[in-house]
């Protein structure tokens, strides 16, 4: 299964990419702003994809509103270091199906794909 992050911060994708092989994810794309994530969902058609809610430019939550544009099926999985009501309200809201506190650790990102991998 493809696995996207899109998140602006390097070190954090290669944290996230090193967490998603440990739990049998091997197939990972990444990408690090809005218009590089709506690319790489195209080409890619990842099933899962991480999408840090601010980003350079548009946010998290417009590139969330894109990918389900492109592929209304697509599970997108909003992340945040600053959690706070009205940002976790929107992700979800723009069709995120999860939220995912950053930086995450191995237990919490095995639960959220056990949920939502099939």
């Amino acid at each position: 299964m493809k696995v996207l992050i899109v998140d602006d911060s390097e070190a954090f994708r290669k944290v996230m990419i090193e967490l998603l092989v440990r739990v049998g994810f091997h197939n990972v794309a990444e990408a690090q702003d809005f218009d590089e994530g709506v690319a790489v969902f195209r080409k890619e058609r990842p099933k899962i994809s991480f999408v840090d809610m601010i980003l350079p430019g548009k946010s998290g939550v417009e590139l969330t509103t894109e990918m389900l544009k492109i592929d209304p099926k697509a599970i997108v999985i909003a992340m945040s270091s600053i959690v706070n009501k009205k940002m976790i309200r929107e992700s979800l809201d723009s069709g995120a199906k999860d939220f995912l506190l950053k930086p995450t650790n191995e237990i919490a990102l095995g639960a959220v794909l056990a949920m939502w991998s099939d």
